[in-house]
């Protein structure tokens, strides 16, 4: 997608008319922007303030403050660990460590060929599947410590 592609993309969900006010669809078009370029960065930022006449400051700070917003560049998938309480009592430190220890990374770390981000993630809402893990949008549930070679080789680890 083209920032011009991005910026009618932006216009046409504004006039959908789905939501109250402009604020109403920042989030959505946050969205756009993160499934569609490897990171939000300042242009796209600028297109929906823009695009939704609300201050370029408050689409700034909604991009930065949720995690689930790569202002910041990061691998082609990006594994995130819930380590929030059920998760956790579950085994999700152990399966953290375990993503890592294969990838040959930390917590926040990108492998250096840019394919794997590892990040810890304090809730994902899935607390009925724990621990959780997800890959981009892709949810996992129940995971156990020798799931985690599976996972990474369905997104192209070669291990």
């Amino acid at each position: 997608m083209t920032l011009e592609e991005f910026r009618l993309e932006v216009k046409k969900l504004k006039n959908s008319g789905k939501y109250p006010s402009r604020k109403s669809y920042l989030l959505p078009a946050l969205w756009i922007a993160e499934k569609n370029f490897p990171q939000i960065n300042s242009e796209m930022i600028k297109i929906i303030a823009e695009e939704l006449e609300i201050p370029l400051v408050e689409v700034e700070e909604v991009a930065r403050f949720y995690a689930m917003f790569h202002t910041e560049r990061k691998g082609n998938f990006v594994i995130r660990v819930c380590t929030n309480l059920s998760c956790m009592l579950n085994g999700g430190e152990e399966i953290l460590k375990e993503f890592c220890r294969l990838l040959g990374i930390s917590p926040g770390e990108t492998t250096p060929d840019g394919m794997f981000t590892v990040e810890s993630y304090e809730c994902m809402g899935l607390c009925d599947g724990a621990p959780a893990v997800t890959v981009n949008e892709e949810r996992f549930s129940k995971v156990k410590v020798e799931d985690v070679p599976k996972i990474l080789k369905k997104f192209g680890w070669k291990g």
